[in-house]
């Protein structure tokens, strides 16, 4: 115990070294505030910046595959043990902030989450641990089976369902250390209803449902919607907060490849509609599917302050079904295609594909991302292919704003 905390206390005070540094400033000073509690950054770049000065912030995400070859751990105690969890979050931040010239700050926070089975766990879903991968759920869990479960279905207890004891372990272990120089998020509700109900329910049955059962699917999405409002009232109560924060909606399922527009329009759009007036602004839309047919729905929402566009999405059809009604865009590149597995050419082609678009639909403001980085070749390599993307696309955004 004293080893780790001798660790971590020497990891704080670098960690706070770098985010005096001018470099850390510089960063900042990229995007407006906004906490994000998923922990892979997410930031909302600044308003009008594209349209004003052809500012682009870039920023990457690597997985945690890919960082524990550089800090080799067991994840499935990383994911259940504070200390763990704490350690490895300081060492990916310093190690990625000191590597990768991007755009991505450094933040007196410490956001815990809890990884994709977290709210499905809240209704009795089981989670599976790994090694060396992130948590999943455990789909032969499912538990609802008929519209009869519906009501069998317990309220969310704070503080015993699922995953929650575990949150409440990591949570207040990690304010021991940490507080009062950071500020500690406790796990947020981010993952949109469509998702947790498909889980809930079962891929196949609940699609099946949408054209044999309409009656439990809407069952089946008021009752997520209804206990993800009712979570973060408990939240806000636990945390001594007066208002609820605004909501992120991570929406892989929004996909052309699982639904379509028709579905998303029936099935999904009023129960966002509906945590859009509860949250009062969603603070980021995320799918990483192909959302291209159903983005003028998404849009429509009226309430989304970043709209993610996935590598696995047209970005010119998205941005004319868009025409400015979004103020800011989250454009993600496919890893593989434009970053992994590419030349410095090909990289340098798609990053001015985008700020021509960008420019011929009038974007007001847009950050540049690449996510999803898995190990590919050797750590060694992967890294320097990483920070090759980063120069490229430094250089070609900064000679548009010549």
């Amino acid at each position: 115990m004293a080893k780790i905390l001798d660790e971590i206390n020497y990891l704080i005070d670098e960690y706070l070294e770098l985010h005096e540094t001018k470099e850390n400033r510089r960063r900042l000073s990229c995007w407006e505030p906004e906490i994000c509690a998923r922990d892979q950054w997410h930031g909302r770049a600044r308003e009008n910046a594209f349209r004003d000065e052809s500012a682009v912030p870039i920023t990457v995400d690597l997985q945690n595959p890919l960082w524990i070859k550089r800090f080799p751990q067991d994840l499935s105690h990383t994911f259940k043990d504070p200390h763990a969890y704490l350690k490895f979050y300081l060492q990916k931040r310093i190690e990625s902030f000191r590597l990768f010239r991007d755009d991505t700050p450094l933040e007196l926070i410490i956001p815990i989450w809890m990884h994709t089975p977290f709210e499905m766990s809240l209704f009795g879903m089981q989670t599976l641990y790994f090694r060396d991968q992130d948590p999943v759920v455990h789909q032969d869990s499912a538990v609802c089976h008929s519209k009869e479960d519906l009501d069998r279905l317990p309220p969310i207890n704070f503080y015993q369902s699922g995953m929650m004891p575990l949150a409440h372990r990591i949570y207040e272990g990690i304010k021991e250390v940490c507080e009062p120089q950071f500020k500690i998020i406790f796990p947020e509700w981010i993952r949109g209803p469509l998702g947790v109900a498909l889980f809930l329910r079962g891929y196949t049955n609940l699609l099946l449902d949408m054209t044999g059962d309409v009656e439990l699917v809407h069952g089946l999405m008021k009752k997520v919607t209804d206990e993800r409002k009712r979570y973060f009232s408990m939240r806000a109560s636990f945390m001594g907060e007066d208002v609820i924060p605004p909501g992120s909606l991570f929406n892989d399922e929004v996909d052309s490849g699982i639904i379509g527009p028709m579905h998303y329009r029936e099935f999904v759009k009023p129960y966002e509609i509906d945590l859009g007036k509860f949250h009062k602004r969603i603070s980021y839309w995320h799918s990483c599917g192909n959302i291209k047919l159903m983005v003028n729905d998404i849009v429509d929402l009226k309430c989304v302050e970043v709209l993610d566009i996935s590598g696995w999405t047209s970005l010119e059809g998205a941005l004319d079904s868009i025409n400015g009604r979004v103020h800011r865009l989250d454009i993600r590149l496919h890893p593989l295609k434009y970053l992994q597995d590419a030349t410095i050419d090909h990289m340098a082609r798609r990053v001015k594909q985008v700020i021509t678009l960008c420019r011929k639909y009038d974007v007001p403001a847009c950050s540049l991302r690449v996510s999803g980085l898995q190990p590919r070749k050797n750590l060694k390599i992967d890294f320097e292919q990483i920070k090759r993307w980063i120069e490229t696309a430094r250089k070609i955004i900064e000679k548009e704003q010549k």
